[in-house]
């Protein structure tokens, strides 16, 4: 997926770099032990069309790139003011990350058990 940053148009990567940064963001405690949940909250926040989920995902995704918060901040309000709104960008990223070999299957299993939980 194409995104702008800078002026400059740059490709998103939802690899194992983008997991690993993720998991770094996105963890659990559970009984003292620290568990990376990267790829399902991310994905739980686009969901809930939470804006600063935007902005960790495409952190992660532009982690081979190195741009900085603020940065990225910036481009996607830049974004969100020419579209009027965020909604065609949570979709397209969470389409592209529904697209990765890598991020697949943690996503299908994350929505079938959030699915089980509601009934």
């Amino acid at each position: 997926m194409k995104f702008y940053i800078k002026d400059s148009e740059v490709e998103l990567k939802f690899g194992l770099k983008f997991c690993r940064e993720l998991d770094q963001v996105y963890k659990v405690d559970y009984q003292g032990l620290e568990f990376g949940m990267g790829v399902n909250l991310a994905y739980m926040n686009l969901q809930q069309a939470n804006p600063v989920a935007l902005t960790e995902v495409i952190k992660a995704a532009t982690a081979h790139l190195g741009f900085s918060i603020h940065e990225i901040d910036q481009a996607i309000e830049t974004y969100a003011e020419k579209e009027g709104d965020l909604s065609t960008l949570f979709e397209q990223i969470e389409t592209e990350m529904g697209k990765s070999a890598t991020v697949i299957h943690t996503i299908k299993t994350f929505s079938q058990q959030a699915k089980a939980s509601e009934s």
